[in-house]
């Protein structure tokens, strides 16, 4: 922390009702957002209410400090990162504050999906839907006049805004929205006296007198009659158009529009504390067609034809977003022909259904009149099938990101907007372009509107490229010029565009500035956004590269420090793990704390800051590091959610293996990772321990000595460990013979020392299907436990003398078959992280996960299907590492296989258990908080189970409810007649402490 940063933090303590931070780690968190561009703030700020903001905007004015807003940081044209005080709208103001008929009032930071939550229940919806509507907050929807596909029914933000509250540069408030001139008539009020904050503490600015709305809206309706010629004549009167300050249409005879000036100000003008907007009906019916093309020219010639349709959308995506989208899901891969170059997402709406059918029917018909070659990939109708193949660009176009290769789609010209009827025209130009810098493009289009999404393709930014990336900057805007477009269509011109907006503009470009000094004579609010002399700001500050001369801490996992930066820098910042959306699980935390640390996002930027060496190693190991850090238990749902799929959890292992090798464990993390070694001495002393597991003392023995919370539930722990009771001839080593009728079987801690059963039951299941099964006897545990705490030491012990173990029997071909979905997943990918041995691949390869092995029997027809009748309704919950395996939930088709068993597959999201994670006292009240949609769901729910593969879920899903969670296997064994005892596995129990 320096000089400035410690007087930031002594003058405004004890001044702002949120937090404020000039911490490093805080510091390098909000150094970027989704751009390409990163710049360290002086200080990051959460703000409660509009009281912070004025305090921010007042010390801001008194010591020249700017202020840059933020909301998701989500942005991709840097917008919110700036050399200042970062102003993160999203942690505390992010609440509803009035709903009426017609309007909502709402803060900056709330999330433009929460918002339409809430007003469903109303019958009402706020329509902009930009792609990222998930995560945008409505601040910085307003602030880059954000909009969306549907852009061309339903216009942008500033369509739908009727007046913003601001607080202005120096600290007055006032709410702008259609503004009558009648109060230049009136005397102006007398000026509240506003003292400085510094006080004793400082001596204010010369410069610190707040502006008014007054002296606002009489110098901008001056402005604006004096310049109204040079409006019309120069700001393109366009579906999309957000670059610059909107000017065209507020000055309106004796009113101002100050609402549509201030929507796409990027925070400029002032700060936005909350805005009323207009709502609208929930949609009518909706109809969705998937056409695609031969060529991307047939596609652009069908815009033409549709446009007479008059559609609600109608996106354009190209060969590569196709074809991911056919890797990204099977669906998307039986819709998409491997040949079809060009696809158009075509919807319409309706009074009801059957005229929704009947436009998408004409709007194909056009299409066909011109290209019989058209084909129809997929239609829909209803909500879930609209919005799937909605999530075709919403879901893949971010995934561009995954394609390997020294160069990446880069985003510093994909916002560029035309007038639709020049699309094909401009199309041509465009390529030119590409082609003349001899790069190649992807492109994603909302062509109804002509907004064009390009991301060429290119090597990282850097100062080497910086040459090059601004001509072909300069070359393509030529283009859009030329044909009458803008270079911000709906993305704002930030960090990427400032620099080129006077050439858009010429001589109107002045009027923008006069719109500044107005508002933010000092230029304190996100300066250099909009209005700046830098003519080469599109190549300034990219994120750094530059890779310290030698690793700075000893690396645990098998990786090089640029094999770390590599992966940390796959991030983009797109914040898509800031998601709250009931049809994703990442990430955990994030959802019952939405704050940036909480992020997955945050934890990559953490680590590509220590690897380019912008962080210090101390940084790393310190313990604000390992609070981050223990924001992650391992889950892996961002992991595979990510459009990058950045490996957040193999990073922040690396961070707390860092802060254990520094720091060793508590002593909770410690016992607990380490429960496989107790395990035999808990089976000896199974009466003591068991005692002590139900009885109130001893929980309060085990919280106190051992830090397991004593409300937890827990397994009781059995007499004999499963592969001491296996017999010589289970031990035994099979033969090379019985290479297509024996199993391996990987016991794991849970079904070894506790639910014997299980293990019993899986014997049994393989048996009665013609499988012999062998444990070897000198397994242990998978230490899954312990490289979730970062011990990898000790997690490398384990899986040295678990592949010693099992490394000839892979090599013969065995199949290696998990009753535990993490010991699956420890096996076959934590492993090769944790030792440089061929051997370990070796084992990985033959890993299954049980239900999978079984299912694969089912595809084969060598299932045994002799299953008796049960009278079950079951709720199943899909564990997250059973996700991570990347592979179905095998045994919920299994099981429907039963005669009579009725399966409910529940989507309440990850369960918060994560292995030893949610029994510690530290840690419980957290974990259920993130695993209560599910709870609630087991307690609420007459069904006779719970279903889970994972042995810690099973836990929370029997946290204060009486009804049991039993293992697939058992349910099996059952219905096979072979486990009857399994009958009283499924009566409720009002066990208070024991698991079933």
């Amino acid at each position: 922390m320096d000089e400035q940063q410690r007087r930031i933090i002594e003058d405004l303590s004890g001044t702002l009702g949120g937090e404020l931070y000039c911490d490093p780690l805080t510091i390098a968190m909000y150094s970027s957002d989704a751009s390409i561009y990163q710049i360290a703030p002086l200080a990051v700020a959460f703000p409660k209410s509009r009281e912070d903001l004025i305090a921010l905007s007042q010390y801001s004015s008194e010591t020249d400090t700017p202020l840059i807003p933020r909301g998701a940081g989500s942005g991709v044209a840097g917008q919110a990162i700036g050399a200042g005080i970062v102003v993160d709208f999203s942690r505390h103001m992010r609440h509803v504050e009035a709903i009426d008929d017609r309007t909502v009032t709402v803060q900056p930071g709330i999330v433009r999906e929460e918002l339409n939550r809430v007003l469903r229940k109303h019958g009402r919806y706020f329509p902009p839907d930009p792609a990222n509507a998930s995560v945008t907050t409505i601040g910085s929807m307003l602030a880059i006049d954000a909009a969306g596909s549907r852009s061309v029914r339903v216009g942008s933000t500033r369509d739908h805004v009727r007046s913003i509250e601001v607080v202005l540069a120096g600290g007055n408030v006032a709410t702008f929205g259609h503004e009558s001139l009648d109060i230049l008539k009136q005397p102006p009020p007398m000026p509240e006296p506003m003292p400085p904050l510094l006080r004793e503490n400082g001596a204010a600015s010369a410069n610190s007198s707040p502006v008014t709305k007054r002296s606002i809206i009489s110098r901008i309706a001056q402005l604006l009659v004096e310049n109204r010629d040079l409006i019309d004549e120069r700001q393109p009167h366009m579906v999309r158009n957000c670059s610059g300050y909107y000017l065209r249409g507020v000055l309106a005879s004796e009113h101002l529009h100050m609402n549509r000036l201030l929507v796409g100000s990027e925070g400029t003008l002032g700060l936005f504390a909350s805005a009323r907007l207009h709502t609208s009906p929930l949609p009518e019916h909706r109809g969705l067609a998937l056409l695609l093309f031969g060529s991307m020219e047939t596609a652009m010639a069908a815009v033409t034809d549709l446009s007479q349709q008059q559609p609600s959308a109608c996106d354009l995506l190209d060969r590569r977003v196709l074809s991911l989208g056919r890797e990204a899901d099977r669906r998307f891969a039986e819709m998409i022909p491997p040949t079809a170059e060009a696809g158009l997402i075509v919807e319409q709406t309706g009074y009801n259904a059957q005229q929704a059918r009947d436009r998408i029917a004409q709007a194909v018909q056009s299409v066909r009149q011109e290209n019989r070659n058209v084909v129809v990939g997929h239609e829909a109708y209803n909500y879930d099938d609209v919005e799937f193949l909605w999530s075709l660009p919403k879901r893949v176009v971010p995934m561009l990101i995954r394609l390997t290769g020294p160069t990446r789609p880069t985003p510093f010209v994909e916002d560029v907007a035309v007038p639709p009827e020049v699309l094909r025209e401009f199309s041509l130009k465009a390529q030119r372009v590409f082609q003349k810098h001899q790069l190649t493009t992807s492109l994603y289009a909302h062509a109804a509107a002509g907004q064009f999404h390009f991301r060429p393709f290119l090597e990282q930014p850097t100062q080497e490229n910086s040459e090059k990336i601004e001509e072909v900057a300069r070359d393509l805007y030529e283009a859009v010029f030329s044909v009458g477009g803008t270079i911000a269509g709906e993305h704002g011109d930030g960090l990427s565009r400032t620099a080129f907006i006077r050439s858009q503009y010429g001589p109107l470009y002045k009027v923008f500035q006069q719109v500044k000094d107005i508002f933010d004579p000092h230029n304190l609010m996100n300066p250099g956004k909009i209005i700046s002399d830098d003519a080469h700001l599109t190549i300034r500050n990219f994120r750094p590269r530059n890779q310290p001369t030698a690793e700075l801490v000893d690396l645990q996992l098998q990786w090089s420090s640029d094999a770390m930066l590599d992966s940390a820098a796959e991030c983009n910042g797109c914040g898509g793990c800031r998601t709250q959306k009931a049809d994703t699980r990442m990430c955990p935390f994030f959802r019952i704390d939405p704050i940036e640390e909480a992020s997955p996002r945050a934890k990559a930027n953490l680590m590509r800051n220590y690897a380019c060496g912008t962080l210090t190693p101390k940084s790393l190991t310190g313990s604000e590091m390992k609070r981050l850090a223990d924001q992650c238990f391992n889950c892996k749902q961002c992991e595979i959610e990510c459009p990058s799929n950045v490996n957040i959890p193999q990073l922040v292992i690396e961070a707390k293996a860092a802060h254990v090798a520094s720091n060793g464990l508590s002593r909770a993390d410690w016992l607990l990772s380490r429960a496989h070694s107790f395990g035999t001495l808990g089976c000896r002393l199974s009466p003591i321990f068991n005692w002590a597991i139900s009885s109130p003392f001893g929980r309060w023995i085990l919280e106190r000595f051992v830090g397991i919370h004593r409300l937890r539930k827990l397994p009781r722990f059995a007499s004999r460990s499963l592969i001491k009771t296996a017999g010589k001839a289970r031990l035994k080593t099979p033969t090379a013979e019985q290479k297509k009728t024996a199993v391996i079987y990987f016991v794991d801690h849970y079904a070894n020392f506790h639910d014997t059963e299980l293990g019993r039951a899986f014997v049994m299941v393989m048996e009665h299907n013609g499988f012999s099964v062998h444990m070897p006897g000198g397994q242990t545990a998978s230490g899954m436990a312990m490289i979730s705490a970062g011990d990898l030491d000790a997690a490398r012990s384990v899986a040295e003398q678990n592949v010693m173990e099992l490394v000839e029997l892979a090599r013969e071909g065995f199949p290696i078959v998990c009753s535990e979905p993490a010991a699956a997943l420890c096996l076959k990918y934590e492993y090769p992280q944790l030792l440089d041995h061929p051997d370990v691949q070796v084992v990985a390869d033959q890993v299954v996960e049980a239900g999978q092995f079984l299912s694969g029997l089912t595809d084969a027809g060598k299932l045994a299907a002799d299953f008796s009748p049960l009278d079950l309704d079951l709720d199943y919950h899909h564990p997250c590492h059973l996700k991570a395996l990347g592979e179905d939930a095998g045994f919920t088709e299994l099981l429907r296989l039963i005669p009579g068993v009725r399966l409910n597959k529940i989507e309440k999201g990850c369960s918060g258990m994560a292995g030893t994670y949610g029994l510690t006292r530290a840690n419980f009240r957290k974990s259920v908080r993130i695993g209560w949609p599910l709870i609630s769901h087991m307690r609420d729910n007459q069904v006779t189970a719970g279903v889970t593969e994972c042995s810690s879920c099973k836990f929370q899903m029997e946290q204060g409810t009486t009804t049991p969670t039993i293992h697939p296997l058992k349910l099996m064994a059952y219905a096979y007649g072979i486990m009857p005892e399994i009958e009283d596995r499924l009566k409720a129990t009002n066990k208070r402490f024991v698991v079933t």
